[in-house]
């Protein structure tokens, strides 16, 4: 067998750039969250930090239900998470739960009508919702 040459120094510190740039890339796309499923319900949550931000803004067309969680602040609204939130459907059946949503939340359900009861540092606020094709602006709900 034949070995292989050596390589110069040049190659070796380009290599390495090459291959750290591949690992944070690789770490980026991992650390942006997942869908994840509950039954038969498909949801995305997360929104800590801008790129997550972007991203969760970007899938909301993939979702029929999009929801933002904030409190209320001065001057501006800071998000929360760790929000516990029940899905209602129209018969008052449990259709999905979370015990630390937030800063948002996109669950994907069949179109109809819902009520969204959120809790936040022992503070229930309850929403009629209407899920559709897409969620293309957030149900916000904001505490004081």
């Amino acid at each position: 067998m034949r070995a292989l040459p050596s390589m110069s120094a040049t190659s070796r510190v380009v290599l390495g750039f090459c291959s750290a740039a591949v690992f944070q890339f690789a770490h980026a796309q991992a650390a942006l969250p997942q869908p994840q499923k509950q039954g038969d319900v498909v949801y995305l949550n997360g929104g800590a930090g801008d790129e997550e931000v972007q991203f969760i803004r970007q899938s909301m067309k993939d979702y029929s239900l999009a929801l933002a969680f904030s409190r209320a602040g001065s001057p501006t609204a800071e998000y929360v998470a760790s929000v516990s939130v029940t899905i209602k459907d129209a018969r008052g059946g449990t259709v999905f739960e979370s015990s630390s949503a937030g800063p948002y939340l996109l669950v994907r359900l069949p179109a109809g009508r819902y009520s969204v009861v959120a809790t936040y540092q022992d503070v229930t606020q309850t929403r009629p919702v209407t899920a559709g094709r897409s969620a293309s602006v957030p149900t916000t709900f904001v505490w004081k």
